[in-house]
């Protein structure tokens, strides 16, 4: 080795090689150190001074051997990259925790159960209610959160992707696709599920991707929807059993008022 140069520590050559790798393969991920995962990410999305942009610090030890770590800036990274992904990327900037608003002793309920539920290993949370009453808004407070804490995720908004899934099963590796995303990603938030006519091709489509994610562990699912659970049970009493069982007590009733009448949602 030249005198001038500096032995490279093998932490340090995962660290590049996973960053290098990010950088041409933005879908990947790496992972390093036994259980630390370099996610992909993309290193244009934020201005770091700290790491000019390179995802990583170093400095070199008394014995001259060259040592590197991530740069706090990578978790920021990642998380706008979740949710530049999840297809929420609107929505988030509008509802959080935050601007929850909580008049009533049901709307304080519903705001601790949400927070609860993003801490404790529970499946499935649920809330019903009319349009308007913050479904939605809470739901992706809860999302948000999540995906704070490093949980990847998809929106489903059930009437546009229903449609789209049941008139390309003929696509089969498309369909595929598409349904094993649903099936497999760590957090699903379905967004007004079932609304409107309900038909045997929106049941089986449930089912493809409820039942999955109720045989897998840590999987989350999110659901939103204007049926009472009763109302599903009638429909799909192996649907409805499932999304109970999963939810384990987090299946909430939103407040039977329309919020945006009065003016409180933008």
């Amino acid at each position: 080795m030249e005198e001038n140069q500096h032995p490279l520590n093998p932490y340090m050559a995962k660290i590049l090689n996973s960053l290098a790798q990010n950088q041409r393969q933005p879908d990947s991920s790496t992972t390093y150190n036994g259980s630390s995962t370099l996610a992909a990410c993309d290193l244009a999305n934020l201005d770091c001074r700290v790491c000019n942009n390179t995802g990583y610090v170093t400095r070199t030890d008394e014995n001259g051997c060259q040592w590197a770590r991530e740069c706090e800036c990578m978790n920021q990274r990642r998380s706008i990259r979740r949710i530049n992904g999840s297809g929420l990327q609107d929505m988030v900037k509008r509802y959080s925790f935050e601007n929850y608003e909580t008049p009533t002793e049901k709307h304080k309920l519903i705001k601790e159960k949400a927070i609860q539920f993003t801490r404790i290993p529970v499946e499935c949370f649920v809330i019903v209610g009319r349009s308007g009453s913050g479904k939605t808004h809470i739901c992706t407070a809860i999302c948000n959160e999540l995906m704070s804490g490093g949980w990847n995720l998809k929106y489903m908004m059930w009437r546009t992707e229903a449609a789209e899934l049941k008139a390309m099963v003929n696509e089969r590796e498309e369909y595929k696709r598409r349904i094993n995303q649903l099936r497999n990603v760590p957090v699903l938030y379905i967004d007004d599920f079932w609304k409107g006519t309900v038909t045997d091709a929106d049941i089986n489509l449930a089912f493809t991707i409820l039942n999955d994610r109720y045989n897998m562990k840590n999987k989350k699912t999110i659901i939103s929807t204007e049926m009472s659970m009763e109302k599903i049970l009638e429909k799909d009493e192996a649907i409805g059993g499932r999304i109970s069982e999963r939810a384990k007590g987090f299946v909430l009733q939103a407040p039977d008022e329309n919020w945006r009448l009065k003016d409180r949602y933008d």
